[in-house]
């Protein structure tokens, strides 16, 4: 697993991911918070990116460590790291192959990530490398899209563009396409400067979409967990509702 590389969330990528998402949303921030508090941790953010939540958490002054499998985004992570004086506990690596010495009283996958793990049998091992690091009652919440995430005119071109400090600007160029439970998305990044075209990123996506939530649950139950409620974003006290683009998994040991 060690030779492992990734070929999305790229330079580009990452500096729109950054321009795009510089926080996070206060209903996603204030839902994780919540877990944050009750728990005595240690916390784990597998699939961190540029640490929108868990940079913020860190100088909360809660325990929380992180992963990612995009080295660039492990870069915009240690940069905004140090610009803050902070020091976290993050390293390189992927969510089928974790293998730490310790347990978490707490891990949580926000803002849909989860669904980057298409492979349905990698599903389930990352479920169960997620259920080994966590604590005896130590909770796992996480986000899962549904069909309503998919944007309603597939096979269209979309654009929209990012302007970069030194005043250089990012175009990026979408295209969503959907097999089954599956959406693929092409992400075209082109770097201009002064209306020259100076590097270029064409990244392939795929998101896992899961409208039915019986799949899920039959696999957090075979790998342990002896209690799972599924939660509306972002109300602990509400139950999703068929229209809902997100359903959020609370899982207990």
């Amino acid at each position: 697993m060690s030779k492992k590389s990734v070929d999305t969330y790229l330079s580009l990528c990452t500096q729109v991911y950054d321009l795009s998402k510089p926080l996070p949303p206060s209903d996603a921030w204030n839902f994780y918070l919540s877990y944050a508090r009750e728990t005595d941790g240690p916390i784990l953010e597998p699939m961190c990116g540029t640490g929108r939540f868990l940079l913020p958490m860190l100088k909360e002054g809660f325990a929380i460590e992180g992963f990612d499998a995009s080295q660039s985004m492990l870069d915009a992570l240690h940069a905004k790291a140090k610009a803050h004086q902070l020091n976290p506990v993050v390293w390189h690596g992927y969510l089928e192959a974790l293998s730490q010495a310790k347990q978490y009283g707490l891990i949580f996958i926000p803002s849909g990530s989860f669904g980057l793990i298409v492979d349905l049998a990698a599903v389930k091992h990352a479920l169960k490398m997620i259920y080994h690091h966590l604590k005896d009652d130590g909770v796992f919440v996480f986000e899962t899209e549904t069909l309503n995430a998919v944007p309603k005119e597939l096979g269209i071109w979309r654009g929209s563009r990012w302007y970069r400090d030194d005043g250089q600007m990012i175009l990026l160029s979408q295209l969503a396409m959907l097999e089954e439970t599956v959406c693929y998305s092409i992400g075209k990044y082109e770097l201009i400067e002064a209306n020259q075209l100076i590097k270029t990123e064409i990244e392939e996506y795929k998101i896992r979409l899961y409208d039915d939530p019986s799949f899920l649950f039959d696999v957090l139950y075979e790998t342990g967990f002896r209690e799972i409620r599924l939660i509306k974003a972002f109300d602990r006290a509400a139950s999703p509702g068929k229209q809902d683009e997100t359903i959020l998994y609370e899982c207990r040991k």
